[in-house]
C-alpha cells in the first residue's frame, strides 16, 4: 500500500521541525525560536507515521515539552529521534530529554521532588548548547520525573545538574543530540536565548562536524556532578545523592583546570608552545626504570605527600627536593609527587623541585605526577613541569576519557600508571593495554583501606607484560613480602615514609636491604689523585707520567710563563696516548649506584686507572671556539676553566670539565655544589693582585676553610656557613663575594663529602699534611715541583710530591 501523502506544510524544505507533545509551552518555545530568526514548522506527535520520515527534508529537529511518560505519551517523538540522529541536530525540552534517555535505555522515574513553576540554579559543562552561558543560571522547572544517574547509558553524558543533584541536561557523545529538563523558553529562565542560539548554529548530525561547540575538545575537563549544598546533604531523603570524597576532589580539580586554562600564559595553547619549544625536561622510560630492581625485591615508588583527606596533615614542612634526593639515594626507582593543592597540599612546584633535585643522578628515578587527572590539559601540564609519567584513576573517568588520556600520554612519551580497585576496572585497564597497573588498596570513594585488594586482583595479570603495583597502606616488611608472593613487582609507599625520621633507613628496613655503605669510601681520600700542571714538553710529560701522575696540565693561557702552543700539545698528547695504549686492559669497574653528580664523576675517574695519565687543557676566559679547537687538535681528555667563565659553558665542551673556584677570605664558593655542568671542582688560592683570579702565585689555600667545604658535602640542607666564626670581613670584594660568604651548609661532617681538587701553594713537604687536614679527592701542583730557575719540572720533586700525596713509594 502506498504511503500516505505528506501534509502540504511538510512537503518542502523545512528549517526547524518541532514535534508538539500536546503541551501549552510548545507555543512559547515556537515564539522564542522564531524571534531568533528560524522558520519553525510544528506538528503534533500523532500527525504522521514514522514511515514518512525519509520524505521529510529538515535542517534540525526539536522535541517539545509534554505531560506524562515518554513510553506512553510521546507519540512519534522517540522514533523521530532515532531516525534523524546522526543526520541533523536534535534538541529536546523536558519531555524531549526524557524521550532521549528512554530511547537509549535509561530509566525515567520520580525525581525526588515535584517542581511546578519553581526556580532552580544549575551548573553546566560549558559545551555544546551551554557554551558561553554563565554558571549558576536560574531555570524554571515543570516536572516530577527525571533521568536516573545510575542507569544513564554510556552513550549519553550529563551536561548540567540542579543544585539538588537532579539531571538538568544530557547530550549524546557522538551525535548532535542534546536536551534539557528545564524550560529555557520561560521568561524566568536565564540564558535561554543563548542556549537555543547555540543549537541553531549546529550543522550536520555529528559533533565532529561542529568543532566550535567544544563537545569533543579533550583539553577541557569532563563535567562533574557537583557536590550538594550542606542543607541537601544533611537531608536523609537526599543522602544517597551525597558526593563521595573522590567526587568532591574531582569537582574541585575540574574548577582548578578550568581556571588554569582560562588564565593568559597557562592556556592549553600556551602549554603546547612550551612543549614544542622543548621547555619540558627530558624524559626517562617509566616502565624501564621500574623494572630495574633485583629479583628478590619489588621496585619502590616512594611518595612525597604532605597531607591526605583521611589522615589530614602528615608532614607539611617537608622539602620535596630534599625528600626526593633522599629517596633517590636510598634506591627508589620512582618518586611519586602529589600535586593536588587542597586535600593533599601539593603543587606542580613540588614536582618540579623533586625533578630538579635528582636531575643529575646518572640513573635518576622516574617522576610520577600523582593527581586526579581528568583532562589532556593536566597530562601536558605534568609533562611540562617534569613528570615522566602520570596517574590515571579508572574509577574517576569514563571509558572514553580514560582511553583518550592513555593515548595522549603515550603521544607525549609517557606510559601512565593506571590505578584500579576492582575486577571491572582491572579488565578495562588491561584492555587499554596498560603496561603498569596499580591496585589501590584504598577505595577513593570512602578512603577505607583493604589490604587484600591487590592480592585478589593479582591473578588477572599473570602471564601478561604488565608491572603490577600495590598502592596504599603498606608500612611493614611483612606487607611487602606478602605482595611479592602475589606477583607484585612494585610497591608505592607514602605516609609511612613521610613520617619516618630517617627515610633511607626505613626503606632499607622495609625492603630488607643491608646497611648502606659509607659513600665517602667510594673515592679514596687516603690515596688522592695527583695532577701536575704546567707541563711544557714531551720529554717532561713522559717523565712525570712515569713518576705516577694521574693528570697532566697543559697551559693554554697566553700570559702564563708555562704556556705552550698547539703543536707542542699535540706532540705531548701523542706520546702520552702511546704510553697509555701500552697498558694491559682491565675489566670495567663495578657500578657505583645512585650517588650525587660530583661523587659519581670522581669515583668513575678514580676507578679508571688504565686511562691515566689524562691530559688537561687549562684555559682562562678563552673563547669557546679556541677551546674546542684545542680539544680537537691536541686530543685533550679534560678541560680546566680557570677564569670567570659562565657555568653553562661546560655544556658546550665535549670532554669533562674542571671548574676552578678562586677562594680567599672565606669566600669564592658560590654555587660550588651545583651539578649538571662541569664534572670536577678545583679550589685555588685567590691572588692578591685584585684580579679575582687564582693560581700561579704559590699561595696556600686556607685548609680549614677547604676542610669545611669537603665536610659540608655535596648536599647542603641547613643554615651553617662555610666561613668560620672569626672570619674577617673583606672590603676588597663585591656583592657576589658577600653572597659567597653566606653560602649555607650542613653543620656536621656529611656522609657525602664533596670531592675537590686542592691546589694553591702545595709542594712535597706540605702535601701530606694538606691531605690529612682537608681530605681532597685530588691535589694539583705546578710551581711547587719546578726547578730552581722555573724553567721546567724537577722530576725528583715530582716523584717526592706523588709519593707524599699517595703515601707510597713508587
Amino acid at each position: 500500500m502506498a504511503a500516505s501523502p505528506l501534509p502540504p506544510a511538510l512537503a518542502g524544505q523545512i528549517d526547524v521541525l518541532m514535534i508538539d507533545n500536546f503541551d501549552s509551552f510548545t507555543w512559547n518555545l515556537y515564539q522564542q525560536i522564531s524571534l531568533l530568526g528560524a522558520n519553525v514548522t510544528v506538528i503534533r506527535n500523532d500527525a504522521i507515521q514514522p514511515e514518512s520520515f525519509p520524505r521529510l527534508k529538515i535542517k534540525s529537529l526539536i522535541i517539545s515539552p509534554g505531560p506524562g511518560h515518554p513510553q506512553t505519551d510521546s507519540g512519534i517523538s522517540k522514533a523521530a529521534i532515532d531516525y534523524f540522529k546522526g543526520k541533523v541536530p536534535i534538541f529536546g525540552v523536558c519531555m524531549g530529554l526524557e524521550c532521549l534517555v528512554d530511547l537509549h535505555g535509561g530509566e525515567i522515574g520520580y525525581a525526588g521532588e515535584i517542581m511546578h513553576g519553581k526556580v532552580s540554579r544549575i551548573r553546566h559543562d560549558n559545551r555544546g548548547c551551554f557554551k558561553g552561558i554563565p554558571q549558576g543560571i536560574k531555570s524554571i522547572r515543570y516536572h516530577s520525573l527525571s533521568a536516573s544517574h545510575a542507569t544513564l547509558p554510556s552513550d549519553l553524558a550529563i551536561t548540567s545538574v540542579s543544585d539538588s543533584g537532579v539531571i538538568m541536561g544530557v547530550r549524546h557523545r557522538k551525535y548532535t543530540l542534546e536536551a534539557v529538563q528545564y524550560h529555557p523558553e520561560s521568561i524566568l529562565s536565564e540564558g535561554g536565548d543563548d542556549l537555543i542560539r547555540n543549537f541553531l548554529s549546529l550543522r550536520g548530525g555529528l559533533w565532529e562536524e561542529n568543532p566550535h561547540s567544544d563537545v569533543l575538545n579533550n583539553t577541557l575537563p569532563p563535567f562533574p556532578v557537583e557536590a550538594l549544598p550542606e542543607e541537601i546533604a544533611l537531608d536523609a531523603s537526599a543522602a544517597s545523592k551525597a558526593p563521595t570524597i573522590l567526587e568532591k576532589i574531582y569537582a574541585q580539580r575540574s574548577k582548578d583546570v578550568a581556571l588554569a586554562q582560562s588564565t593568559p600564559g597557562t592556556t592549553f595553547a600556551d602549554l603546547e608552545t612550551l612543549y614544542h619549544l622543548n621547555i619540558a625536561p627530558p624524559l626517562i622510560s617509566f616502565t624501564h626504570r621500574i623494572k630495574q630492581t633485583d629479583s628478590n625485591n619489588p621496585a619502590l615508588l616512594a611518595e612525597i605527600k604532605r597531607a591526605s583527606p583521611s589522615k589530614g596533615p602528615i608532614s607539611l614542612s617537608t622539602s620535596p627536593a630534599a625528600q626526593a634526593l633522599e629517596y633517590a639515594l636510598a634506591g627508589a626507582q620512582t618518586i611519586s609527587v602529589l600535586t593536588e593543592p587542597q586535600w593533599f597540599k601539593g603543587s606542580l612546584q613540588d614536582m618540579l623541585h623533586a625533578r630538579l633535585s635528582v636531575a643529575h643522578l646518572a640513573n635518576r628515578p622516574a617522576i610520577l605526577r600523582k593527581d586526579f587527572i581528568l583532562s589532556r590539559y593536566q597530562v601536558l601540564e605534568g609533562r611540562i613541569w617534569g613528570a615522566d609519567t602520570v596517574l590515571l584513576i579508572v574509577s574517576m573517568l569514563s571509558e572514553a576519557v580514560l582511553r583518550d588520556l592513555y593515548k595522549y600520554s603515550l603521544e607525549l612519551g609517557m606510559e601512565p600508571l593506571v590505578e584500579v580497585n576492582n575486577v571491572k576496572e582491572m579488565q578495562l585497564a588491561l584492555s587499554l593495554p596498560a603496561k603498569v597497573i596499580g591496585v589501590n588498596n584504598r577505595n577513593l570513594h570512602d578512603f577505607k583501606v583493604d589490604m587484600e585488594t591487590t592480592s585478589r586482583l593479582s591473578d588477572m595479570v599473570k602471564g601478561k607484560d604488565v608491572v603490577l603495583c600495590a598502592l596504599s597502606g603498606i608500612s611493614s616488611p611483612e606487607d611487602i613480602q606478602r605482595y611479592s608472593s602475589d606477583n607484585v613487582k612494585a610497591v608505592l609507599i607514602g605516609e609511612s615514609l613521610m613520617r619516618a625520621e630517617d627515610p633511607a633507613s626505613f626503606i632499607r628496613h622495609l625492603l630488607s636491604l643491608p646497611a648502606r655503605r659509607d659513600l665517602s669510601s667510594i673515592w679514596d681520600k687516603a690515596r688522592p689523585l695527583v695532577k701536575i700542571c704546567g707541563i711544557q714538553s714531551k720529554h717532561e710529560a713522559l717523565a712525570v707520567a712515569q713518576a705516577g701522575a694521574d693528570m697532566l696540565g697543559l697551559m693554554f693561557v697566553p700570559n702564563s710563563k708555562r704556556h705552550i702552543d698547539l703543536e707542542t700539545a699535540k706532540d705531548i698528547s701523542a706520546a702520552i696516548r702511546t704510553l697509555r695504549y701500552s697498558k694491559p686492559s682491565r675489566s670495567p669497574p663495578p657500578e657505583i649506584g645512585s650517588i650525587p653528580w660530583f661523587s659519581a664523576h670522581a669515583s668513575r675517574l678514580s676507578a679508571a686507572s688504565e686511562s691515566r695519565p689524562l691530559l688537561v687543557g687549562v684555559f682562562q676566559d678563552a673563547s669557546l671556539t679556541e677551546i674546542l679547537h684545542a680539544v680537537s687538535y691536541a686530543q685533550l681528555d679534560l678541560v680546566q676553566l680557570h677564569g670567570s667563565e659562565p657555568t653553562d659553558l661546560a655544556h658546550h665542551i665535549p670532554v669533562p670539565v674542571i671548574r676552578v673556584f678562586h677562594v680567599g677570605n672565606g669566600s669564592g664558593t658560590n654555587g660550588i655544589t651545583r651539578g649538571g655542568a662541569h664534572q670536577f671542582l678545583l679550589l685555588d688560592s685567590l691572588r692578591d693582585d685584585g684580579s679575582n683570579l687564582s693560581g700561579g702565585a704559590g699561595k696556600v689555600v686556607d685548609w680549614d676553610f677547604a676542610k669545611r667545604i669537603v665536610d659540608a658535602g655535596e648536599i647542603l640542607r641547613s643554615t651553617h656557613s662555610y666561613s668560620s666564626p672569626t672570619q674577617p670581613t673583606s672590603s676588597a670584594h663585591d656583592e657576589e663575594t658577600k653572597e659567597d660568604a653566606a653560602t649555607t651548609v650542613k653543620a656536621v661532617p656529611s656522609k657525602l663529602p664533596l670531592p675537590i681538587i686542592l691546589a694553591g701553594g702545595l709542594n712535597p713537604t706540605n702535601v701530606a699534611e694538606a691531605i690529612k687536614r682537608v681530605g681532597p679527592w685530588a691535589v694539583d701542583v705546578s710551581s711547587g715541583v719546578e726547578t730552581e730557575n722555573r724553567k721546567g719540572k724537577d722530576i725528583d720533586k715530582v716523584l717526592a710530591f706523588i709519593q707524599a700525596a699517595k703515601g707510597t713509594t713508587i
